[in-house]
């Protein structure tokens, strides 16, 4: 199936109301397995730290995978998410790093990306799941070409 692709701004004011734990709330659990390929965050609620975390993930051959409870976990974790890029697949085989976004894009279930705290890039072949996005989240439409 083919990925379709969301842009989510939140509402009509400066700061994005629509936070990572949002977008979760729109996916089953199922048996999609998760890999952490970039995070910036500020402000961890476990008083770790925030720096090592981030070269750890941002180093990683891989990215960090994540059960679906750690993700859950990772969404309340900061006290914001400055950056983030989540993939998702029911083959952990295929979760790396990409040379491509549409790379990515064609081999994961669901791509998950926040760029600049300003708005959510969410491409899934789970139509169900952008249709129950655009649905229930802040200013979330269908991205158009060259977004």
């Amino acid at each position: 199936m083919v990925a379709r692709e969301i842009i989510i701004r939140g509402s009509s004011s400066n700061v994005l109301n629509v936070q990572l734990l949002d977008i979760l709330r729109c996916i089953d659990e199922g048996e999609t397995v998760w890999s952490l390929l970039w995070i910036r965050a500020v402000g961890s609620k476990d008083n770790s730290n925030v720096l090592e975390y981030e070269e750890l993930v941002n180093a990683s051959l891989a990215g960090v995978v994540l059960s679906w409870q750690d993700l859950l976990a990772l969404a309340n974790q900061f006290d914001q998410i400055i950056e983030v890029l989540i993939c998702g697949s029911e083959n952990k085989g295929v979760l790396r790093r990409f040379s491509t976004d549409d790379e990515m894009v064609r081999n994961c279930e669901y791509v998950i990306e926040l760029v600049d705290s300003s708005y959510w890039l969410i491409n899934s072949k789970d139509h169900e799941v952008i249709e129950k996005m655009l649905k229930s989240l802040d200013g979330a439409e269908f991205s158009l070409p060259g977004e």
